[in-house]
């Protein structure tokens, strides 16, 4: 098993899954709010679902890996500690998760819009968009992905054959 890489802020480990779960809710559902409220009424119903996804998590996931959740863990004072990491394994990581988030943002709004587009106001909408699939990456996909893809983000090189 990997050991952990410890939090920049403390020294520590990161923390838990479930409360890596709750940090990225923190950051992810005011964020998403935000970017639909502002973008929602150019894109909702102009464009397809998945091409509004694409842009939407080409905007979300930079932001939240790099602003935001740096904010999470300052502002919950360690309570989340998200795994520190810098340089090109720190771009790997969001780039990682942004090929994990589209497909699953894609696929939750195709089911979630359909029922609640017109019905619910928009914070509603991300609210049940993002307990959908915040757990799922974060409890589901992330940790069986990230320790496959450990090599690949720490820029471990293969030999050659």
């Amino acid at each position: 098993m990997s050991r952990p890489v410890p939090s920049p802020a403390t020294g520590a480990a990161p923390s838990s899954p479930l409360r890596l779960m709750a940090g990225r809710w923190l950051g992810i559902y005011p964020s998403i709010t935000a970017l639909l409220l502002l973008l929602g009424p150019y894109l909702l119903g102009h464009y397809p679902t998945p091409l509004i996804a694409l842009l939407l998590t080409a905007l979300l996931v930079p932001l939240t890996h790099y602003v935001v959740f740096p904010l999470v863990e300052r502002l919950t004072r360690g309570w989340v500690r998200f795994p520190a990491l810098h340089g090109a394994a720190h771009h790997r990581v969001a780039l990682l998760v942004w090929a994990v988030t589209y497909p699953l943002i894609t696929a939750v709004l195709l089911v979630v819009l359909p029922v609640l587009a017109g019905r619910a106001p928009l914070p509603l909408i991300t609210l049940v968009v993002t307990l959908i699939a915040v757990p799922i990456q974060s409890l589901v996909i992330l940790p069986r992905l990230m320790p496959r893809a450990r090599p690949w983000i720490l820029g471990a090189q293969r030999s050659p054959a």
